[in-house]
């Protein structure tokens, strides 16, 4: 009787809790809890008996809980089971319901909140007499969900009934009534509105929800260059100077943003602090402007001082920059006054009439003012009548051509070329050589020939230069091949500084120490003789990476020890092999579509995993058909399947280029077609892992 009058109290209060999560979700988020235990009942301790005369019994009880804050909830439980009590063993049903307050220490994000509790509430046994009892104690939430704890409570019941007060000890479940409100995603990209920062345009959550039609992690909105990636503001920046390519004028060169993306120019030397460079400034040493190439004008004449004449006084550029003056007051400017001391007439250019040589030709217009001469030789003398005055005649006594210098023509050498424009007057030479003789004729005159006796080249300075590198012949080590002069007119073909003649590769760049030789890993060992010319090793040229004993030029996976009979691969586990023979039939599709089925992530799942644990093997994906439908279809389904495969894996973090697929239709069947089940195994993709 008492089962079953508990089991109709209990029952709607468990169906209660089970369908509240469900109406609450309907509601929206709310303070509310409902908690469920199982309990213990102790009636001996309290009363100072033995637990082996009333062993503890048990219970359910189920509880309303309302949030107030973060530091208190008031509780509402409801409880129900048998009690052990003095005189009556498992005789007694316990139903009763309290109202609690519970003192929480609550912190967001705590995965345990304790609380002490205290309050009161009735109870009846047998539903007999009703009584009161005062519970306090103390109880913890551990967090296991978003809404959801593990409860666990201890508490002191004072009754006012006689031999009433236990302790009661219950562990349960707490669930937090709260349901998630509906998201709204306008442009279907997966990103809730409130959260994407652009709702109207689908974008990956990674970028809250904004495009980036270019790839390079930089949003469309916030792209300068949403066309092309790029990592400056989402622009291609060629040179890596951050500057990107579109704003620098130099994107080819590293450069700085002040300079525009162009180098930066070092600043010319201006020794006098005028900004005009040393080296374009006419008075380094003086400050001047840059309107008179950084020269000074004291006196603002239009005349730098370096030329004026008169720096501290302005004066026009036609009297160097001194002004106008006349001091002997005859109206003639001292700058064109002959007698600047003496007052003349203007006629007389500023000097007084004067003819010190009785020639009648004054002073002030005679030029030879001391020697009498003719008036129209300006006063001067031509003792031998040939046109040239005295003072400019070499030979005064003797005539000599019109036009001439004064002497009369001679040519010593009888080689044509008069003396006088002759360069080698005592030896006959043809006139394009300006009369020097040419002993080997090639053109350079003996006088400048280093070598007269030997044709050569100007370049050469007359001498003979064979191979054309202008280096004499003489000083040429290699007379015949065209070199340079750093290395005595020997060639250096391959440009290492070495020559030829010592190059043991002249047609390859190399150092010294090899002899010339390329030596690209630099191992010591030269390309020519290294299996392995651009990795450094100790095996005869060659590293071994991974230790296995096999040397990179010869190991298929030189980042991954492997037997040597397996090429230096590592071998596959059993499993792993049969994991790729499973998955050509455990892959399956949509029926006649290239569309994954949910349950072949599995299986391609391991595939993965088996990629990713052995990183030199390579992957091969062929698609198959059965031979139902037309064999281009067939084909192309196949392709489209191996494909899909493909794409799962890529996603799943491999590597493209480790992947290959393709198609082949209705070709290799492994079983019949003429039967469903041959047609079925027909139906597959195959993995291939294979190394280079």
């Amino acid at each position: 009787m008492r089962k079953t009058t508990i089991k109709r109290v209990l029952l709607p209060i468990l169906f209660f809790m089970l369908t509240l999560p469900v109406i609450w979700a309907q509601i929206g988020e709310t303070p509310h809890a409902l908690v469920a235990r199982v309990l213990f009942l102790d009636y001996a301790t309290p009363q100072g008996q033995n637990l082996s005369d009333l062993p503890i019994s048990n219970g359910l009880e189920v509880a309303y809980v309302r949030n107030i804050n973060s530091f208190l909830n008031v509780a509402f439980p409801l409880h129900a089971g048998l009690a052990n009590v003095p005189d009556y063993m498992n005789k007694r049903t316990v139903l009763g319901g309290d109202a609690v307050l519970h003192f929480q220490y609550f912190n967001e994000g705590a995965r345990l909140v304790p609380y002490a509790l205290i309050g009161g509430g009735l109870v009846t046994e047998n539903f007999e007499d009703l009584g009161v009892e005062f519970p306090i104690g103390l109880g913890a939430n551990l967090r296991v969900g978003a809404d959801s704890y593990i409860n666990a409570e201890a508490s002191y019941r004072f009754s006012q009934a006689d031999m009433r007060n236990h302790l009661k000890l219950g562990l349960g479940y707490w669930f937090t009534l709260k349901s998630s409100p509906k998201v709204s995603d306008m442009d279907g990209d997966g990103v809730p509105d409130e959260e994407d920062e652009c709702p109207d345009i689908a974008g990956p959550a990674n970028l809250l929800g904004c495009p980036d039609a270019d790839g390079d992690g930089v949003v469309d909105k916030l792209d300068a260059c949403p066309d092309m990636p790029g990592a400056v503001m989402g622009c291609p920046d060629g040179d890596g100077d951050g500057v990107a390519d579109k704003d620098d004028k130099c994107p080819d060169e590293a450069g700085s943003l002040l300079n525009e993306g162009c180098p930066d120019i070092a600043k010319p030397a201006d020794a006098d602090g005028d900004g005009v460079p040393d080296e374009t400034d006419a008075c380094p040493n003086l400050a001047g402007p840059a309107s008179s190439a950084g020269c000074p004008d004291s006196d603002g004449d239009g005349l730098t001082d370096n030329v004026d004449k008169c720096p501290n006084e302005a004066g026009p550029a036609n009297m160097n920059g001194c002004p106008p003056k006349d001091s002997d007051g005859d109206g003639v400017l001292d700058n064109v006054d002959k007698c600047p001391d003496e007052a003349g007439p203007i006629n007389m250019n500023g000097c007084p009439p004067r003819d010190s040589d009785a020639d009648g030709v004054l002073d002030a217009r005679d030029e030879c003012p001391d020697t009498p001469g003719p008036i129209n030789l300006a006063g001067c003398p031509d003792s031998d009548g040939d046109g040239v005055l005295d003072k400019d005649d070499p030979c005064p006594d003797q005539a000599g051509q019109i036009g001439g210098d004064g002497c009369p023509p001679k040519d010593s050498d009888n080689d044509g070329v008069l003396d006088g424009a002759d360069a080698c007057p005592n030896e006959a030479g043809p006139i394009n050589l300006g009369g020097c003789p040419d002993s080997d004729g090639d053109g350079i005159a003996d006088k400048d020939d280093q070598c007269p006796q030997q044709a050569g080249t100007s370049s050469t300075a007359g001498c003979p230069d064979a191979d054309g590198d202008g280096i004499r012949d003489a000083d040429d080590k290699c007379p015949s091949d065209f070199g340079l002069a750093d290395f005595d007119g020997c060639p250096d073909t391959d440009g290492d500084g070495i020559p030829n003649s010592e190059d043991q590769c002249p047609l390859k760049a190399g150092s010294k120490e090899t002899n010339g030789c390329p030596d690209t890993d630099g191992d010591g060992l030269t390309d020519d003789k290294d299996p392995c010319p651009e990795k450094a090793g100790p095996f005869n040229g060659c590293p071994d990476s991974d230790g296995d004993g096999l040397t990179d030029d010869k190991d298929h996976c030189p980042n991954s020890a492997g037997p040597l009979q397996n090429f230096g691969c590592p071998e596959l586990e059993k499993e792993e092999k049969e994991t790729l023979d499973l998955a050509a039939q455990a892959v399956q599709f949509e029926t006649g579509k290239a569309t994954l089925r949910v349950e072949s992530y599995s299986i391609l799942n391991k595939v993965a995993a088996i990629l990713k644990r052995y990183p030199d093997y390579k992957l091969r994906i062929v698609g198959y058909t059965d031979n139902v439908g037309l064999a281009e279809n067939n084909l192309r389904l196949s392709e489209e399947r191996a494909r899909s495969c493909y794409d799962y894996l890529v996603a799943q973090g491999i590597d493209p280029s480790r992947i290959s697929y393709m198609g082949k239709g209705e070709a290799d069947p492994i079983a019949s077609n003429d039967t469903p089940q041959g047609r079925e195994m027909n139906r597959r993709v195959e993995f291939e892992l294979y190394t280079n």
